[in-house]
């Protein structure tokens, strides 16, 4: 016995086989933006999160690194003091009594000797001053057999690398029985030789509030991680991965990033420790807990220590997954609206079309030679009847044609485009070119008259200089913009290990004259603008004169009269050099901009060029980008509606 298939298509009319596809579109349509929505949001979502966790830890670094700061300004505004007073040792006292008065961060201060520095002391002596309480500074020697500070990090690092060392920190069992970090910073006698250490203890407390001042506000003032599990927390590793701070005061100095990784079974958790000890700052996801969180950490540059920020994903993306479901309920509420009008309106258009659906389908097919059926009823379908006939006889003879037209058609404006994206695509298109330079100020723009055209510019840096060059290929169109991609190479390659731009120029001429049948030649100029000093050496090749552009005035730079590239083999090119002061401005353009004509045929003109500059010139301050784009709408405004005659290329080069 054979099982028929609850659900068949073919067993559905035209008009119920077009709502189901229309609604199982719809439904993937919607379910798609639903999903591309809420990871869009998602995605959105994690971006303000990086921002938002990487700002705070940025305000730690900084707030850590101005207490930091202060301390040091502290201690190394002691030392003249410290060595005014070194033949009266009872005098330490009062110092490090005053260093905690004046500086309230501070909770303790040591001035640690050598030992037998002073004979009389015998081997300790380091007068100590801490906070007894709030109000109350004391005084006492630090050294004995019980405290050996002589051994202690904060005394042994800093002798041994000879310079000032803040400590990991510590509990202080002989000092001020706290928590703390200590800075360290070595004294020396005129012979070079280490006499004593002046320390300061600062309390980490001040940080642990800090971060929980941080959770709170992550958490909008609701609960901890001590009581829910998905609370994001906030905490800060040494440089061997131990807590300093963390939210669980018990694991501080006591355990590491590292034990907490081997308790999450997450094996992504090391690298991410490894990666906090390192310096290094960033973003993941891991397993916290069996709650999927995401860690962002950041190092605390002064101390060598990392912060790290855990959220859990369910908080971090809880709008995200509330808004898709918002929208993906809406959507399907929308679909039962749809379904019911879409459902009515199909059945009644294509009702009519029942007895013509036989006949058109062999046209549907491709079958443009199939007889049509005869249609009685007067009306559109009988309309529909006689324009599928024309139509079919039609068809026949203009798809014939259309194949042979659009072949070539489709071939040759697909070439044009691939031919101008090349072109352009080797062109420089990135501005600002050197973001992190900010000695130079460089931009162009080439606009070509056809699909693709023979102007060019091209520049680089190589050891300080700026290599740069700009051109005009005689003629236009595809044997214009070849000789144009040729040129521009043949620049790239030379100028790659030649200094000299007359010697860059004559290499270009000899590689073009050599087998230049069609007898196509190139106006060049070719300048090379040492950064440091100013000094600019420059060829010109039949180019129009550039524009030197000062402070207050403006005028042509002085070139020689030499032949265009490609016309004379051996032609020897002269080189000159010019100094472009800081502030000034070369600007270079092809014959395009001058001779641009409007509908009259007036042409653009130097003039018009020279009042555009001097305009531009009386601004506050007048950049290559801000001139090219006064000149382009200056031709723009000048030409109109007149169609563009020429390529038209401009560059402009300011030294800063």
């Amino acid at each position: 016995m054979k099982i028929k298939h609850p659900f068949n298509l073919s067993r559905l009319s035209f008009a119920g086989r077009l709502t189901f596809w229309i609604m199982a579109t719809t439904l993937v349509v919607m379910a798609l933006v639903t999903y591309l929505l809420t990871g869009i949001t998602k995605a959105a979502m994690e971006g303000q999160a990086e921002s938002r966790y990487q700002g705070v830890m940025e305000f730690m670094n900084e707030s850590v690194s101005r207490e930091l700061t202060a301390v040091e300004v502290a201690i190394a505004n002691t030392v003249p003091e410290i060595e005014a007073s070194l033949d009266e040792p009872e005098k330490m006292y009062d110092i490090v009594r005053r260093i905690l008065r004046l500086n309230p961060n501070i909770v303790g201060s040591a001035i640690a000797f050598e030992p037998y520095n002073y004979p009389e002391k015998g081997i300790y002596f380091s007068p100590y001053a801490y906070r007894a309480d709030s109000l109350t500074v004391e005084v006492r020697q630090l050294g004995n057999e019980d405290y050996e500070y002589h051994f202690m990090d904060w005394y042994q690092i800093p002798k041994l690398l000879g310079k000032p060392y803040w400590s990991d920190p510590y509990y202080d069992t002989g000092g001020g029985e706290i928590t703390m970090s200590t800075y360290s910073l070595p004294l020396y006698d005129s012979n070079g030789m280490m006499y004593a250490i002046v320390t300061a203890d600062i309390s980490l407390e001040w940080l642990t509030d800090q971060l929980e001042a941080i959770d709170r506000r992550n958490n909008d003032g609701g609960a901890s991680i001590k009581e829910d599990k998905y609370a994001s927390y906030s905490f800060i590793i040494g440089r061997n991965a131990s807590y300093i701070v963390h939210p669980f005061r018990e694991r501080i100095l006591k355990d590491t990033y590292f034990a907490f990784a081997e308790e999450t079974g997450d094996e992504g958790d090391n690298e991410i420790g490894y990666e906090m000890i390192e310096g290094k700052r960033g973003m993941r996801s891991f397993l916290n807990d069996d709650v999927r969180s995401v860690i962002f950490y950041a190092p605390i540059t002064r101390t060598g220590w990392s912060m790290g920020i855990v959220v859990s994903s369910f908080n971090m993306y809880l709008l995200a997954n509330v808004l898709g479901g918002i929208v993906l309920a809406l959507m399907l509420m929308g679909m039962l609206v749809v379904f019911f009008i879409c459902q009515k309106a199909i059945r009644h258009v294509v009702n009519p079309l029942t007895q013509f659906a036989k006949s058109a389908d062999e046209i549907a097919k491709g079958n443009f030679e199939a007889p049509l059926p005869e249609i009685k009823i007067q009306g559109e379908m009988m309309q529909l009847r006689n324009s599928f006939e024309i139509m079919q006889t039609s068809l026949v003879n203009r798809i014939e044609e259309l194949k042979v037209v659009n072949e070539k058609k489709g071939r040759m404006d697909s070439e044009l485009q691939i031919a101008r994206d090349i072109q352009m695509s080797m062109l420089p298109k990135m501005f600002p070119p050197y973001p992190e330079r900010n000695d130079l100020d460089i931009y162009g723009r080439l606009t070509p008259a056809k699909e693709v055209g023979g102007d060019l510019f091209d520049f680089f840096i190589r050891d300080e200089k700026l290599f740069f060059c700009i051109g005009d290929v005689s003629g236009k169109g595809v044997p214009a913009s070849l000789v144009m991609a040729v040129t521009r190479a043949q620049f790239r390659t030379v100028a790659g290990h030649e200094d000299h731009p007359s010697k860059i120029v004559a290499n270009i001429n000899e590689l073009m004259t050599n087998g230049n049948d069609s007898n196509m030649f190139v106006t060049l100029f070719v300048g090379v603008l040492n950064l440091k000093t100013g000094v600019m050496q420059y060829c010109n090749a039949g180019h129009d004169a550039p524009l030197i552009i000062g402070q207050k005035d403006v005028s042509l730079l002085e070139v020689d009269t030499n032949l265009p590239v490609g016309l004379m083999q051996g032609w020897e090119f002269s080189e000159q050099e010019t100094l472009l002061k800081r502030g000034s401005m070369i600007y270079l353009y092809t014959d395009g901009l001058t001779e641009a004509e409007d509908i009259n045929h007036g042409q653009f003109g130097e003039e018009r060029i020279f009042e555009v500059v001097r305009q531009a010139s009386g601004q506050k301050e007048v950049t290559s980008t801000s001139l090219i784009d006064s000149m382009t709408a200056a031709v723009h405004a000048f030409v109109g509606e007149a169609e563009q005659s020429d390529d038209l290329t401009m560059l402009g080069v300011r030294l800063l």
